[in-house]
């Protein structure tokens, strides 16, 4: 069976690492205009936050908005 679920999600900030290397990227649930209103009903709450290179990092605008797509793996 295939499982997946979707959250929008918008860049809420983005900070150089203390070394210099990589960077840190957190990310809140966007609930403009109904968004993430199906899931949001059952688990108000999201939290994703991750630790990239910073050629990774230059891919990403603060304030924008991003789609998070969760796919159960079955491996």
């Amino acid at each position: 069976m295939s499982v997946q679920v979707t959250a929008k999600v918008r860049l809420a900030s983005k900070t150089t690492n203390a070394n210099g290397y990589g960077a840190n990227l957190s990310f809140q649930p966007d609930y403009q205009d109904g968004r993430n209103k199906e899931w949001a009903e059952a688990t108000p709450a999201l939290g994703l936050s991750m630790t990239v290179k910073e050629s990774v990092a230059d891919l990403f605008t603060q304030g924008q908005a991003y789609t998070l797509t969760f796919t159960r793996s079955e491996d």
